[in-house]
């Protein structure tokens, strides 16, 4: 019998299906360099009034979106809107050069400008997409993406933009793309939608448009004319018990997302991404403003422990009223809970409308900084919350420095919350958005299993619970991994709640340490899914 052929890459999702290929055009080919017809007054009024008409209507789509995908396209949005971009654009339009072609041009010096910034290289193949389509729209053209509006297609193409990904119908049921890895833009959207995806796959685009292939995100490859008979079985385990073994919550940007939630077994949040309601903003919300917000995602969110992450902005989440000069280095720069102390009077209004908001609502709401590295940090955000009323203070465990101190924190934390996707691309040094580097992010790296012990070891010798509300959560198998090494609570977006709760039942603590004893002693990602695989196949 012949070998069965297969692409190999990384699976989002645990549920294979198969269908056809719909090859997606390069889109991505550049718009055609053009002279202007106009006076440069008139030119530079129309492009400036054709940013804002296209801004104004992917800002009108993504509103539709999922909260990740609103998300990731706002970020961007903000950048294509950002005045310099205009200023880069005119010696172009100078030198007659229509407004298409200038904004393209500006573009391109400002990709140069940020050099070999990964954090920002990663991102200018969508920004470019966003160009293309300001571009279209100045010229009168129709650029319209060549996406299947009917029948169920799974779309192939080198990588995809939020922009491309806002625009997917019913008509795609799953995504392969050539470049990508676990916790790119479209790994997290496709897990954000439960659309199946096999992301990083290598020669995805030799695969012939309208030909026949098994997705299968379990066994992390496609197999071309493959049939579900041969796609990787998803490891199904009978219930044990009424509940998991640990705590299932779910993630989440919004109210809308946490009525979503509420649908599903979640036992609470383990992480509201607060930044979502802010990255439209072009002044600073009022207090009472802010609190209406939280309190409507407080009433909104499933029963159970909120825990809410104060605003994570800079690096690729800019937020219009937070400005911060451009970065060399933008993931190593001003973020996360490093904007406090630039903005000091933001920081402490936002923790006052969280407190009130508790105040009226009743939830059990905890509250954690972001991106913090030193004891120091962590005592002046606990300072602030129990200056505002927070009483239920944490930190988000995603940089390796604060790991060796984690024993100093002593009075100063009452929960640790691990954020897997930054803690990967810190702990490997590797851009979790790099196309090439995706192998480093696997969340069955050895390497992050062990630190993550090392987090469990230093969260007992405080006396407080440790979660994780990376992307790694929503992979069942890694979940009961995490259960094994002594993790308090799991959560992941909502789409994969029911299918990690139902996991987390089918296992008893000593199989959970079990795999986890496996997976730590593995010497690589393969071997680690592989063996904790075997032993769950046992039962």
């Amino acid at each position: 019998m012949s070998k069965t052929v297969e692409l190999r890459g990384v699976g989002v999702g645990s549920h294979g299906l198969v269908g056809n290929v719909w090859l997606l055009a390069m889109a991505g080919s550049p718009l055609e360099p053009k002279r202007a017809t106009r006076e440069l007054a008139e030119e530079t009024e129309a492009l400036t009034t054709s940013i804002a008409t296209t801004v104004s209507g992917l800002r009108g789509d993504a509103a539709g979106n999922d909260s990740v995908s609103s998300d990731i396209m706002e970020a961007l949005l903000v950048l294509v809107e950002d005045s310099e971009l205009l200023e880069l654009a005119r010696p172009s339009l100078e030198q007659g050069w229509d407004g298409a072609t200038a904004l393209q041009n500006a573009l391109d010096e400002f990709s140069a400008m940020m050099g070999e910034d990964e954090e920002f290289q990663s991102r200018v193949s969508d920004l470019m997409a966003i160009g293309r389509e300001i571009g279209s729209v100045h010229r009168g053209e129709k650029r319209a993406l060549d996406l299947p509006s009917d029948g169920q297609w799974i779309l192939v193409a080198r990588d995809l933009t939020p922009l491309e990904t806002s625009k997917f119908g019913p008509s795609v049921v799953g995504v392969i793309t050539e470049h990508g890895g676990p916790t790119s833009h479209t790994a997290i959207i496709c897990r954000a939608r439960n659309l199946p995806a096999v992301v990083g796959c290598h020669g995805a685009l030799t695969l012939r448009h309208g030909s026949s292939v098994l997705l299968d995100p379990a066994g992390d490859r496609v197999v071309p004319g493959g049939s579900l008979e041969l796609q990787t079985q998803s490891i199904m385990l009978a219930p044990l018990s009424d509940a998991p073994l640990i705590t299932v919550r779910a993630n989440i940007g919004s109210a809308e997302e946490g009525r979503d939630a509420a649908q599903t077994v979640a036992q609470g949040v383990g992480l509201f991404r607060t930044e979502v309601l802010y990255l439209n903003a072009s002044d600073a919300p009022s207090l009472a403003e802010q609190q209406a917000l939280y309190r409507e995602v407080f009433l909104a969110a499933p029963r159970g422990k909120i825990i809410v992450r104060t605003i994570d902005a800079g690096s690729d989440k800019p937020v219009p009223f937070l400005p911060v000069a451009r970065e060399e280095n933008p993931a190593l720069g001003v973020r996360g809970f490093r904007m406090a102390s630039k903005f000091p009077e933001f920081a402490e209004s936002q923790l006052r409308a969280i407190a009130g908001a508790v105040a009226e609502t009743g939830r059990d709401v905890g509250v954690m900084a972001p991106m913090v590295s030193t004891v120091e940090e962590v005592r002046h955000f606990a300072s602030l919350c129990h200056q505002a009323g927070i009483t239920q203070v944490g930190i988000m465990v995603e940089t390796p420095a604060i790991i060796s101190v984690l024993p100093d924190l002593h009075g100063l934390v009452s929960f640790l919350s691990i954020g897997t996707n930054d803690l990967s691309q810190y702990l490997f040094a590797a851009d979790r958005l790099h196309p090439e580097l995706s192998s480093f992010n696997s969340p069955w790296q050895p390497g992050l299993f062990r630190e993550i012990k090392r987090i469990v070891d230093a969260g007992e010798i405080l006396g407080v619970p440790v979660g994780v509300c990376g992307e790694s959560g929503a992979n069942p198998l890694v979940a009961i991994v995490l259960a094994g090494l002594g993790i308090h609570s799991v959560s992941a977006a909502s789409s994969a709640v029911n299918d990690v709760a139902s996991a987390l039942q089918g296992v008893t603590k000593k199989t959970a340490q079990r795999c986890a004893s496996a997976a730590l002693s593995a010497t690589s990602p393969e071997q680690a899914q592989s063996e904790v695989r075997a032993i769950l196949e046992e039962l």
